[in-house]
């Protein structure tokens, strides 16, 4: 890979004293200008993860900081998740990484407790952020990162195709029986080659929603351990087990060659997901001919649906930054200035910021996104701690071995067994 493709000096992570000063330079400066001029101006990097479209908005925005603040250049550049994360955790070491960059909850701990995230209490504002999403961004009490945007699971569907084939609108409330049964039922007037939703087992999110639902958790709350056993494993990887049997949801010999969702290549008529995934859907669906809704997951208790709002995603700065200021000019103004926000508009999520929701402009699959949430928000509860920085491995690990489950090349049983011994011993390297 190659290391500092931007051409910016870099120095050792701050620690201590050095990170203080740091801090307290970059609030001193406030607003106060920039430190380069048009003619020679100072230059960082962002980075984040994305499609095409994300990129071109998140350039638009750059641009227009830029115009504002003419003595700042940002080099930027994107991937799309795999490729991202890939990438930034392989320059964990050398410490080469982009000035700003966009952090996912699941692995804020993974590159916060390593010490290569600037602390950003008095460095970035944080005076307009929606109700309890600043705690999401802590480690220790720590502020190491500012949410950009929030989401929540919900249950995405094709309107269309669930009422042509006499399938009521979920609502709260949804059991996962009556889930199974209404995606055989889709499948079955479907035909052949499309089919009634997905099979959600895989996902490790999809599992914790599960368990919050039986007042559990993925891991324990200090993050050193799971909480769950072997069985509850196995037990989660046979819930669509039938459904698989049946040919009611695709065959992994189909999905591992998708490049794309299900739901845009008109193939599946419902899957689990997060929610701010429905506006970036919405417009291939609605090429199609098709429509999408929002409503919440299925459940095992219709008092309790597993549901939090997390941050979508985050935005941190490095702590090797040499240019904390202007790292934290650019975080403001992508969270903070109305112009920006209306090009970003929804492509992270709902804005995390009140500004944000004053200034957004809202498309119709955007203001059901809110919608949604308004309607679960009597559900939501305390998000769990951030997770520990082995998830991204664990992640991985567990989508792996469900699949040798969907190729019938172990049992669940087995895939569980191996898949506690995987995750143990990752959790023990980095205690």
């Amino acid at each position: 890979m190659m290391r500092n493709p931007h051409g910016l000096r870099r120095r050792s992570v701050l620690t201590g004293a050095s990170a203080a000063a740091v801090l307290a330079a970059a609030a001193a400066c406030g607003d106060d200008g920039p430190a380069g001029t048009a003619d020679d101006p100072i230059e960082i990097s962002f980075e984040w993860w994305g499609d095409q479209t994300r990129a071109d908005i998140t350039k638009e925005a750059v641009t227009l900081f830029e115009q504002k603040n003419t003595g700042i250049k940002v080099k930027t550049n994107f991937a799309d998740f795999p490729a991202y994360w890939e990438g930034m955790t392989g320059r964990m070491a050398s410490q080469d990484l982009p000035d700003v960059f966009q952090m996912d909850y699941s692995r804020l701990r993974q590159f916060g407790q390593s010490g290569l995230l600037l602390p950003l209490e008095g460095v970035v504002k944080t005076d307009d952020f929606r109700e309890g999403f600043l705690e999401t961004a802590k480690l220790d009490g720590k502020l190491v990162a500012v949410p950009a945007a929030g989401n929540t699971l919900g249950l995405i569907y094709r309107t269309d195709w669930f009422e042509q084939h006499g399938v009521a609108a979920p609502a709260p409330g949804y059991s996962w029986d009556g889930y199974k049964a209404d995606i055989a039922k889709v499948t079955a007037g479907l035909g052949e080659g499309k089919w009634g939703g997905g099979d959600w087992a895989g996902q490790y999110h999809f599992m914790e929603l599960w368990l919050r639902q039986q007042g559990g958790s993925f891991y324990t709350e200090d993050g050193k351990a799971l909480n769950f056993d072997q069985a509850k494993l196995a037990e989660w990887w046979q819930t669509s087990a039938d459904l698989y049997a049946a040919g009611d949801v695709p065959p992994v010999e189909t999905t591992i060659e998708w490049v794309e969702g299900g739901l845009v290549q008109d193939l599946l008529a419902s899957e689990i997901g997060w929610d701010n995934f429905l506006p970036g859907m919405a417009p291939t669906v609605e090429a199609n001919g098709g429509a999408l809704a929002l409503s919440a997951p299925p459940s095992l208790d219709p008092n309790n649906l597993g549901l939090y709002l997390k941050p979508s995603m985050q935005f941190v700065i490095s702590a090797a930054t040499e240019q904390a200021e202007a790292s934290a000019k650019l975080v403001d103004f992508l969270l903070g200035d109305p112009e920006a926000i209306a090009i970003l508009g929804t492509s992270r999520g709902i804005p995390a910021t009140n500004a944000g929701l004053a200034n957004v402009e809202l498309d119709a699959a955007s203001q059901a996104v809110i919608d949604y949430e308004a309607s679960v928000e009597q559900y939501l509860t305390t998000p769990p701690p951030a997770p520990p920085a082995a998830t991204g491995a664990i992640e991985v690990k567990f989508g792996e071995l469900y699949q040798q489950v969907q190729y019938a090349e172990m049992t669940p049983a087995d895939a569980a067994a191996l898949f506690f011994t995987e995750a143990e011993t990752l959790l023990a390297n980095e205690q």
